[in-house]
């Protein structure tokens, strides 16, 4: 109820449902990302039940925000201040989070992503996913808007299973995934087991924004951060055989 409420004063900010899309041309959408992985077996039983048990209450959860004009949109997480004061994950994240500049004009990215301990600016054409919309239109109990599904796979070979509504008819997205003729509101990219949801929580439209081009990293082209992530999977990956050494 309270989530519908904010969506209902959301919408009375512009006037009445039918002109809703004429209407918004910028503002902010809030999402909340939601995890869902496998800890592993290098894990004790115990501190694997308890992470499980966290993670599907939602200890592990961010909120990401995207602020948008008909000419770009960026998404980055927003620092929960009282999770990063206690340290440790939250507070990495939150000392250079990631910012993905999509501009539409151009049709290219400016994305300041983290790889390990270092961040880069990586510079690219937009490539939108090949999206696959389903004829039939269908609602989101939790998001009180007409919505459509689409499906899709990235150009980094996530799997895509977005909800978007025609009544934001802007090409946006939570972090840069877009292409579709209405705003996404609800989006979860899976890979190799792992998934990552994001559902819209808030949104004002036409509000004050302060979205700036990333410009304070190395830049670097998609194939050299392609091989940052590698090198940086392939390092986590013996990090992890030789915890499940230690442990046997």
């Amino acid at each position: 109820m309270r989530l519908q409420l904010r969506f209902i004063l959301a919408l009375a900010l512009v006037g009445f449902f039918g002109t809703l899309s004429a209407q918004i041309t910028s503002g902010t959408i809030d999402y909340n990302e939601s995890f869902t992985f496998d800890f592993g077996d290098w894990m004790s039983k115990e501190r694997k039940e308890e992470m499980e048990k966290r993670m599907a209450a939602g200890d592990f959860d961010r909120t990401g925000r995207l602020q948008f004009t008909t000419d770009a949109f960026s998404y980055t997480q927003v620092i929960d201040k009282e999770k990063a004061a206690q340290g440790g994950w939250f507070a990495r994240m939150g000392e250079n989070p990631d910012i993905f500049y999509t501009s539409i004009a151009d049709s290219t990215v400016t994305d300041r992503r983290r790889v390990m301990d270092q961040a880069f600016i990586m510079e690219d054409k937009w490539v939108a996913p090949k999206w696959n919309i389903a004829n039939m239109k269908v609602g989101m109990k939790e998001i009180p808007l007409p919505t459509q599904l689409a499906t899709a796979i990235s150009i980094e070979g996530d799997t895509l299973t977005a909800y978007f509504t025609p009544s934001i008819p802007l090409s946006i997205g939570p972090r840069g995934y877009g292409g579709l003729p209405g705003a996404i509101v609800y989006l979860k990219v899976t890979k190799d087991g792992r998934s990552t949801e994001y559902k819209m929580t808030t949104m004002q439209p036409n509000a004050e924004l302060d979205m700036e081009k990333p410009a304070d990293e190395k830049v670097i082209t998609r194939e050299e951060f392609d091989k940052q992530m590698k090198r940086a999977t392939e390092m986590m990956e013996r990090r992890r055989r030789s915890w499940e050494r230690r442990r046997n």
